[in-house]
């Protein structure tokens, strides 16, 4: 993994290397991901919206066990990123099945 270059930029804040992946930019990916399963979003890479709740249930699951393993590593911003997706992406899921009624609350 590349490490982040210890130059510093204009305001004394740690210049990224242009490469490197943020925890918030992957668990939107991710979230993206779930969202193209639930039918919500359109994959980019097929013809239509196709739904596939199992793999959304994975996709959530996923981002979950990351919330777990990096749970006390984590910036309040990211932790707080994690977890209001998580709900929303729960929320969703529970709707896509069935399961709830109108907008996710």
């Amino acid at each position: 993994m590349p490490e982040e270059s210890k130059a510093t930029g204009g305001a004394g804040e740690p210049q990224r290397d242009a490469g490197a992946v943020e925890f918030g930019h992957f668990v939107l990916m991710l979230a993206s991901t779930a969202l193209i399963h639930l039918g919500e979003m359109t994959d980019p890479t097929a013809r239509g919206i196709e739904k596939d709740p199992e793999q959304a249930r994975r996709t959530i699951d996923i981002l979950a066990m990351l919330q777990a393993k990096t749970q006390g590593n984590l910036t309040p911003d990211e932790a707080a990123i994690l977890e209001r997706l998580l709900h929303d992406l729960r929320m969703r899921y529970l709707k896509a099945i069935g399961y709830l009624k109108g907008p996710p609350p």
